[in-house]
């Protein structure tokens, strides 16, 4: 069977895409292909784009401005890709809304970002959100709206260097808005998680609600490299996401595969099993002995990689490989090596930078250098001999959650027990 090419994969010298356009490039290329695999529903590439542009024409002709965000809060992956796609074509921003408790609700997320309209469906509908428009995209009146408004001749509006996502902070003690993510930090991302992992995947399965970090992290992995995002099963399978052969790959958070692992009855065979896909990608959080001890246990052929995303939990800002081997490890596991393009330093009480082996908060800049793109993680950690970082706790909140303390430990060793709560 042939793997998808790759639409990110570009000469030398060749004009950048933003994601709209790669998902654009290939349905023309391969509009047949299956862009979304929700159960039993699915959407092909050229459907897709084509309902998208359909809707991103509503939204200019409605008003909508370069840079305007717009929330994604959609039932299923079907609807919410399209809306995000349409956003992007409109020179919009994805604002991310998803399923999960957010103080204040969806009101409070349109106030924060200040949207300009809510994508949803009719089952996430919030008639609390007032002053700006809702569209629910599994309403056939919405279509029909839609249907009658003329193509917009000056689509696609966006651009690499351009917003493409708000990701709220679910930290309600943050008093920033948010964090935006360009084109361009996305396909980096997922050109370099194919290049660290060495699969391309014809199939990129998750487990995760629409517009969350890692099925954001997934999607467009999947996407840039034409391939399919695989959502839901067709059965119940008490394994989900992890079945798909090996030319798939799994993207899930820690806690969840700590979940799913915890669930799994008994040990599968020594031997590589047919369903098992050819990776696991951890991405998120920290990952633990156990999940190591166990996944090696249960797919012993399976390769597993932790990314380690601090801020929003979907840039990552170190990776590494995880082997059977670091399931004994006297100490808890590090979360790896730097990630290109991320600075990474160490900073003491006074914002100094520390040396090795000295322990401190782990804060990181990207690749503008501004000072808007310098993110504390609210981690301290210290960097090995071998160039990977050993995490040492974390920031508490106060009792009352409205503010935070010091680090669990500071430029000293941790507590074992410390160590295994991370």
């Amino acid at each position: 069977m042939r793997r998808p090419t790759d639409p990110a994969a570009r000469e030398p010298g060749a004009t950048a895409l933003t994601l709209d356009q790669i998902f654009e490039a290939t349905a023309r290329r391969h509009p047949t292909r299956i862009a979304v695999q929700d159960g039993w529903n699915q959407l092909t590439y050229a459907q897709t784009d084509r309902q998208a542009t359909r809707l991103a024409s509503a939204l200019v002709r409605g008003g909508v401005q370069l840079g305007d965000p717009l929330i994604v809060h959609c039932e299923n992956h079907r609807h919410a890709l399209v809306a995000q796609l349409a956003v992007l074509k409109a020179g919009g921003v994805c604002v991310s809304a998803p399923r999960t408790p957010y103080r204040g609700g969806l009101p409070a997320a349109a106030r924060k970002s200040a949207s300009r309209a809510v994508l949803c469906s009719r089952s996430t509908y919030d008639e609390e959100v007032r002053g700006i428009p809702s569209l629910a995209l599994d309403d056939p009146v919405t279509w029909r709206k839609i249907a009658s408004a003329p193509p917009e001749p000056t689509l696609p509006r966006s651009a690499p260097e351009g917003a493409a996502y708000l990701l709220l902070s679910g930290d309600p003690t943050a008093t920033d808005h948010g964090r935006l993510i360009d084109h361009r930090s996305w396909i980096r991302s997922a050109a370099d998680r194919s290049r660290r992992i060495g699969v391309a995947p014809q199939t990129v399965a998750i487990a995760e609600p629409p517009m969350s970090p890692a099925a954001l992290a997934a999607m467009w992995w999947a996407f840039s490299r034409g391939a399919t995002l695989h959502t839901a099963p067709w059965q119940d399978d008490e394994r989900w996401p992890l079945t798909g052969g090996p030319d798939s790959a799994a993207v899930l958070t820690p806690d969840a595969y700590a979940r799913h692992l915890a669930e799994t009855p008994g040990v599968l065979p020594s031997r590589r099993s047919a369903v098992d896909p050819a990776a696991v990608v951890l991405i998120g959080g920290p990952s633990s002995r156990h999940i190591v001890a166990r996944h090696f246990r249960t797919r012993p052929g399976t390769r597993l990689w932790a990314e380690f995303a601090p801020v929003d939990g979907s840039m990552p800002w170190t990776a590494q490989e995880l082997f059977a081997c670091d399931a004994n490890r006297p100490y808890a596991l590090g979360v790896g090596g730097p990630v290109p393009p991320m600075l990474l330093r160490l900073l003491g009480p006074a914002g100094e930078t520390l040396p090795r082996e000295r322990s401190g908060e782990l804060v990181a800049i990207g690749p503008s250098g501004l000072l808007e793109d310098v993110h504390r993680s609210g981690w301290y950690g210290c960097w090995t001999p071998e160039n990977t970082l050993d995490l040492t706790g974390r920031r508490r909140p106060y009792a009352d959650g409205a503010g935070v303390r010091g680090p669990i430990r500071h430029d000293s060793p941790v507590h074992p027990t410390e160590r295994e709560a991370i």
